[in-house]
């Protein structure tokens, strides 16, 4: 006869479980979400469109990509050395540095790489707060569709969201 043996700390395994689970098959949000959690569902999630995305796992990204454009911009900005000149046809030359350049290359790299998931990631957080992930289009209208995006994005979670959960 044998013995099914239970771990002492079964509840922290069954949580630890449930994390891992969270990563690719579930499609509720992680709220309090770490960094690397966060981060690990973004790229796991690259082109999901349909489930939801707590407030943590959404703002962690947002400062991810705070950081990379933040640096790489003020990289570039500091490796950027013009020099200006006169052509013979009155117009002025400029050169730009080529450590300019290969930050600028990695940073539309960095863009090309994470548009999709971006999107992807807004239309699941606006699916968490309740709304329609069309609502993700209000991106386009100048300056004020960029602040309401903001608010939605600020909202807590809404029960109303479970209907864009996938069964």
């Amino acid at each position: 006869m044998t013995h099914l043996s239970v771990p002492r700390d079964y509840a922290s395994t069954l949580v630890q479980a449930t994390a891992d689970s969270t990563l690719l098959g579930a499609y509720t949000p992680l709220p309090g979400a770490s960094p690397v959690a966060a981060i690990r569902r973004y790229f796991c999630k690259y082109a999901v469109f349909f489930g939801r995305a707590s407030r943590s796992e959404y703002w962690w990204i947002v400062l991810l990509s705070t950081v990379v454009y933040g640096v790489g911009g003020a990289l570039a900005g500091a490796t950027q050395i013009t020099t200006a000149g006169v052509s013979h046809f009155g117009g002025v030359i400029t050169e730009v540095s080529i450590g300019a350049g290969l930050i600028g290359t990695f940073l539309l790299v960095y863009f090309l790489a994470t548009i999709l998931p971006t999107i992807s990631l807004s239309v699941r957080r606006l699916h968490d707060v309740g709304l329609s992930g069309w609502f993700v289009l209000l991106g386009l209208v100048p300056i004020l569709g960029s602040i309401t995006l903001f608010v939605l994005f600020l909202l807590s979670s809404n029960p109303a969201g479970q209907r864009f959960d996938k069964c």
